[in-house]
């Protein structure tokens, strides 16, 4: 549903994003280059993203089928990769659309229509989907059977690369250098996302495959300073009024003011995509200056504490509440206690979003 009234405005800058693809490149070059766009590409738009950086890259990745076919729908010509798994249901739209399945059960292999498009999925240590590495030659073998379906590539997902220091990266390193050994004639082997494209001086196969680089972050808590943030989300005030020393403020009463001062109050909160975990913890920019989020976050509205003189704020002034000169989502997600991940798909209802190419 279009929001004609927005509460509040997500500005995408996509040049920020070609050139995050382009320092990727810097660091991991020779490869070929994946965008994972599912979830919306994180919040950001897949349409208007993937159209942008379709010559950037060689290979979009989904989660469903469905995101695959918005892509399609949208002129999107580049190979798309659908990581989930493929049904009795779904099984045409992967030839209807032209699109790459992934295998990951034996099943998979006679639920997929003559003349798909896959690549294998072996799990190394996710504990999520795909074969184990003990059935690669039975999974050899039902490739040669099914000759009917034509295998593009075999990939394997880290568990643990969002951040340096991992041996458990290694160990699945590994087990996939082993396995692959089983599918040599196979063109396109990957297992690297940004975190262990950027993290780690492994072997990142024919193929790396980034999401949140792309957008300027990196996955874990390790910040890159050549990556930048995407996304900016601003706001208005709905409310600017005076607030007394010892009054209370938001449900439970979790915050009191310390002095006689001012509160604005903005029209966004959980039901936008403000973790209520973030209470009392956050800090929005105005007009360059950090104030802080105060009481707890609710479904509609967060309220700030602009001390004893609100100096020149006003009814009409801009309110950053994610990104640009205010905190970012890695500074959310260490203070919510979750990834970045969450805190950008998350982002979601009353807003109006724009893209800029600057």
């Amino acid at each position: 549903m279009k929001n004609h009234f927005p509460n509040s405005y997500l500005e995408i800058d996509l040049g920020a994003i070609s050139n995050n693809i382009e320092s990727i490149k810097q660091r991991v070059p020779d490869k070929k280059y994946l965008a994972v766009v599912k979830c919306d590409a994180y919040s950001h738009g897949v349409v208007q993203v993937a159209k942008h950086i379709q010559d950037q890259v060689d290979w979009f990745a989904v989660a469903n089928v469905d995101e695959a076919i918005e892509l399609r729908r949208a002129s999107v010509t580049k190979p798309i990769l659908v990581f989930g798994v493929p049904t009795y249901q779904t099984a045409a739209a992967y030839q209807t659309h032209n699109l790459t399945a992934t295998v990951s059960h034996l099943t998979h292999f006679s639920i997929l229509m003559d003349g798909t498009d896959y690549h294998l999925n072996f799990d190394t240590g996710m504990g999520r989907l795909g074969f184990s590495p003990d059935q690669a030659k039975e999974v050899r073998q039902q490739a040669v059977i099914n000759q009917r379906l034509t295998c593009s590539g075999i990939y394997t997902h880290y568990a643990t690369a969002d951040d340096p220091g991992s041996d458990f990266v290694e160990t699945q390193h590994g087990r996939f250098e082993k396995l692959i050994k089983h599918f040599d004639e196979i063109p396109i082997k990957h297992i690297s996302n940004t975190g262990a494209a950027t993290n780690y001086n492994l072997d990142n196969y024919d193929m790396i495959r980034f999401g949140l680089g792309m957008l300027g972050y990196n996955p874990g808590k390790t910040r890159h300073k050549w990556l930048k943030p995407a996304l900016t989300w601003k706001s208005g005030i709905a409310q600017l009024r005076p607030v007394k020393e010892g009054d209370t403020v938001s449900y439970g009463s979790t915050w009191v003011s310390p002095s006689d001062g001012y509160l604005a109050t903005i029209p966004v909160g959980y039901g936008d995509g403000i973790p209520r975990a973030l209470s009392n913890k956050l800090k929005v920019s105005i007009n360059g200056e950090l104030y802080p989020q105060v009481g707890n976050v609710t479904m509609d509205y967060i309220m700030v504490y602009l001390g004893k003189d609100k100096g020149e704020i006003t009814i009409d002034s801009e309110i950053t509440i994610l990104g640009g000169d205010a905190l970012n989502a890695s500074d959310w997600s260490e203070l919510a206690g979750t990834n970045v991940h969450e805190i950008l798909t998350n982002l979601k209802g009353r807003f109006e979003r724009s893209h800029t190419n600057y």
